[in-house]
């Protein structure tokens, strides 16, 4: 009887170190689904952020256009002013400024104009097909992710219920070993023990059965993680990077005159390394025409002149 007891025990070690194995695992699960709709939010917000940088860059070249739209048929009023001085018998102080450049301000007013076009040349083209490649490669990803961790919950769940049902009966049966062992009774020939054991033991093979399967799906999320994280990783970066990319070159390109001393005060080498290294850029297409006759938010419609 000595012996039983002692293997008894030993079983229930055995299988404390199975539940907690289980349990751990169950918890890594939740962990994981919940990290999965984490990342399926901040992809979305990168996209939002994304899709929304051209109209900003829009809105500064807006309000660039209408400062040079007022520069250019502002009126400088200086030669009225020096008549006046000397009609008046007062000599004017020499301004420390030269006069507007109209023919700058005239070459900075088109400049933006092109610019704000170009933003929204990206907004309807480039911006389209980078989150349309997100959507359906990474998102719809993160989706089936989400729903293959779901699916190993639902079976952990299953194995729950039945290790808590094993646990019972075997607490019962280990209850009535124990009492035995401390009364000096022989359970052999109890059919009630016997019983008990049975079904203790159908509780434990039916655990069993709902275990291997819970295992080999935590094994095939754990290795569809893997291979998610190994493929989407690189499809992220090249959407994002190829986009942005994207908007530095279209802004190096902006149908402005090659003699502009605007752009002249904006080149340097640095640029010309980033914009080198963006030529081989994926998303480095020409921006492609408006198709939604999309316009600007009315706080940044440029300035009407008649």
């Amino acid at each position: 009887m000595g012996n039983k007891i002692s293997s008894a025990d030993q079983s229930n070690a055995d299988d404390r170190g199975v539940h907690s194995e289980f349990v751990y695992r169950y918890e890594t699960t939740k962990k994981l689904k919940l990290s999965y709709m984490m990342l399926k939010k901040n992809v979305a917000t990168a996209v939002m952020t994304m899709e929304i940088t051209p109209q900003h860059l829009r809105d500064v070249g807006t309000g660039y256009s209408n400062v040079c739209a007022c520069l250019k048929h502002g009126g400088s009023g200086g030669a009225n002013s020096r008549i006046q001085g000397r009609a008046e018998g007062r000599d004017q102080a020499p301004t420390s400024r030269s006069r507007v450049d109209r023919e700058l301000a005239d070459e900075s007013y088109q400049g933006f104009q092109t610019f704000c076009e170009a933003m929204d040349d990206i907004k309807t083209g480039v911006c389209v097909t980078c989150r349309t490649a997100i959507h359906e490669r990474i998102t719809v990803e993160l989706d089936r992710m989400v729903l293959t961790a779901e699916r190993v919950l639902k079976q952990g769940r299953k194995t729950m219920r039945s290790m808590a049902r094993l646990t019972k009966v075997a607490r019962q049966v280990s209850r009535r070993e124990r009492s035995a062992v401390s009364q000096g009774k022989d359970l052999s020939s109890s059919k009630s023990y016997a019983k008990a054991v049975k079904r203790r033991d159908a509780k434990e093979s039916l655990y069993k059965t709902e275990l291997e399967a819970f295992d080999q799906l935590y094994e095939n999320v754990m290795v569809g993680s893997q291979e998610f994280c190994s493929s989407t990783t690189d499809i992220f970066l090249d959407c994002i990077v190829g986009y942005y990319r994207e908007i530095v070159t279209t802004i190096d390109v902006s149908d402005t005159p090659q003699c502009s001393r605007l752009r002249s005060r904006f080149r340097s080498r640095e640029r010309e390394v980033v914009l080198h290294q963006a030529s081989d850029a994926r998303f480095c297409e020409m921006p492609a025409g408006h198709k939604d006759g999309s316009k600007s938010s009315p706080s940044t419609v440029p300035l009407k002149w008649d």
